[in-house]
């Protein structure tokens, strides 16, 4: 909320309060570039004084060269007030480009201005490409299965360590080095599916407990980083427990990603893991009947705007594998709603880039990165929460690189990660059961295209599973 606060008293601090600037410098933010026919993509432009003090006179931003038959608009000023101009001209405005199914494809440059009142223009370009919507991936045949050997171990090391983290210390406050962190209610449930030792569901209500008391005492309003919504639905159509369903509806509408309509900040692809959390809760409470949020298309974009900034544009230096691995996650959820046809090409080309610039060899782990882009100590950690993207891609193309990846990966973590730290051991198994589900096989089903796929050309396919 104070990211909101701040936003406004820029936006609209009255002119009385300040005196006016003589001249500032324009810019346009990193950001995404491209955008698929039909659908919209949000950059940041920035405003620096460079002399003078603040302007409060009314400053109109405008943009030109936009492509035929789109739109554009500058969000912050149609939600929250001004509609056409801006008090200040310092600090960050994100402009949305709309374009259709009929938008001519190619790349285009906009320009974008600001004019203040005293008639001083500064403007700013900046380019975008207008791409096709992308057909489905080709599904290859898949003539044989090898064993996944790390799978015994990996079953067993979840019994063995799920029982060691299932005690009072760790369950009964959440906190980040615990294994309530990652979700440890949906892990939990899933280790009791997966062992048939349903004890374990105990565990998973500790962990639900704890969890939903700070959501609760907080009435959502917790870090995006926290934002964890899948233990509340699993326990609420397990036990039909309402108050599960309940602080599920709690976590999305107070959560500040989640149901926060203002995008200045998540351009940013720094954020893409309070993003794809957010995507999540999201289809999670639409999944038990709860409207959805209308700034949910919002999230969608400009995830995949993330992964645009890093492996399309590649506006971002530093692409970090685990917070990959989360934005896959989130899209792979959303493509299970709407089989959008823009999700497997990106994870593909996501899976290949990965691997190319992060696995290292001499640890069979993928690089971490400092957020300044230095390297942290080797670690095979993260190996399970990331080898489920190299399963899913594997079966949408039944390509087996990605199969082999994604053993090496999942085998790897499943001897070298060190599960002893409950945050470790939870997210080692927030999603890794579905790598051992997706690499069994690809789904041939689902071979053609996205016009295809949706029964409109070959109507012989069966929809995708």
């Amino acid at each position: 909320m104070r990211l909101i606060t701040a936003l406004l008293f820029s936006v609209c601090l009255p002119a009385a309060l300040t005196a006016a600037v003589t001249d500032f410098q324009l810019t346009a933010l990193p950001g995404p570039h491209h955008v698929v026919q039909g659908h919209f993509l949000t950059f940041n432009v920035n405003a620096v004084v460079t002399a003078g003090t603040d302007d409060t006179d009314g400053t109109v931003p405008s943009v030109t060269g936009i492509p035929p038959g789109s739109s554009a608009d500058f969000l912050t000023l149609a939600r929250y007030c001004c509609k056409t101009f801006i008090y200040r001209v310092g600090g960050e405005l994100p402009l949305r480009v709309t374009t259709t199914a009929a938008t001519p494809l190619g790349t285009y440059t906009l320009q974008v201005s600001y004019t203040t009142k005293a008639g001083l223009v500064r403007t700013t370009p900046y380019l975008i490409t207008v791409d096709p919507m992308p057909t489905m991936l080709p599904v290859i045949p898949v003539t044989s299965t090898p064993r996944l050997t790390g799978y015994k171990e990996w079953k067993e090391n979840a019994s063995i360590y799920g029982k060691k983290h299932c005690n009072a210390a760790e369950t009964k406050v959440f906190s980040e080095p615990s294994v309530t962190y990652y979700d440890g209610a949906r892990v939990y449930y899933q280790i009791a599916d997966l062992t048939g030792d349903h004890s374990f569901d105990a565990c998973a209500n500790m962990i639900y407990s704890s969890y939903a008391k700070y959501v609760n005492a907080n009435r959502g309003k917790i870090p995006g980083y926290h934002v964890f919504g899948e233990g509340f639905k699993m326990t609420f159509l397990r036990t039909g427990d309402q108050t599960a369903k309940k602080a599920l509806e709690t976590l999305v509408s107070g959560s500040l990603y989640a149901n926060w309509p203002d995008p200045t900040s998540l351009v940013h692809a720094s954020l893409s893991r309070e993003m794809s959390y957010a995507i999540e809760a999201n289809l999670l409470d639409q999944s038990l009947g709860s409207p959805a949020n209308p700034h949910f298309q919002d999230l969608v974009e400009t995830l995949l705007g993330h992964f645009d900034q890093w492996f399309i544009s590649k506006t971002v230096p530093v692409v970090q594998p685990f917070m990959v691995a989360l934005g896959a996650e989130a899209l792979i959820a959303y493509w299970d709603v709407t089989k959008d046809p823009r999700v497997p090409p990106m994870l593909q080309t996501a899976a290949d880039q990965v691997w190319t610039k992060s696995w290292n060899r001499s640890c069979s782990c993928f690089n971490y990165y400092n957020d300044d882009g230095t390297l942290a100590a080797a670690s095979q950690d993260l190996n399970l929460l990331i080898a489920p993207m190299y399963g899913w891609v594997f079966k949408q193309t039944g390509n087996i690189i990605y199969r082999d990846h994604g053993d090496r990966a999942f085998n790897a973590g499943v001897t070298g990660a060190w599960i002893d730290g409950g945050k470790q051991f939870a997210q080692s198994y927030r999603w890794s059961g579905k790598y051992v589900e997706w690499r069994q096989e690809p789904a041939t089903s689902c071979q053609g295209t996205a016009q295809s796929q949706a029964g409109r050309s070959d109507k012989r396919r069966p929809p995708c599973k």
